[in-house]
């Protein structure tokens, strides 16, 4: 997703948000820093079942914030590279920087999902 490579325009902000609108989703985003999972994966880790994490997997896949790629019979998700690059270099692990906005995770510090 080439958007976030650059600054990101109001619309496309806009849609990163929207995105990011719903607990689950931020649940999700939250579980892949932790490394590539199968939707099977994420359920079992956050505890929702296997048609809701898929539902919202689609969502942030097609915002661009998180890519799948085939493995064998399975699918399996990651956090956009870009996004990730951005979180590795960042001092505060806590952080997602968009450079339009940034989210921040209280009381969480992404550090350990990304490490």
């Amino acid at each position: 997703m080439e958007h976030l490579v650059k600054r990101l325009s109001s619309r496309e902000c806009a849609k990163v948000l929207r995105a990011l609108g719903e607990g689950i989703r931020l649940e999700i985003i939250q579980c892949l820093f932790n490394g590539e999972s199968s939707v099977s994966e994420i359920a079992k880790k956050i505890g929702k079942n296997h048609s809701q994490v898929s539902h919202h997997l689609g969502v942030l896949r097609n915002s661009g914030l998180v890519m799948d790629k085939k493995d064998g019979k399975f699918v399996i998700y990651q956090v956009h590279p870009v996004l990730y690059k951005r979180f590795k270099t960042s001092e505060n692990r806590s952080i997602l920087d968009f450079e339009c906005c940034s989210i921040e995770f209280r009381g969480i510090n992404l550090r350990k999902y990304g490490e």
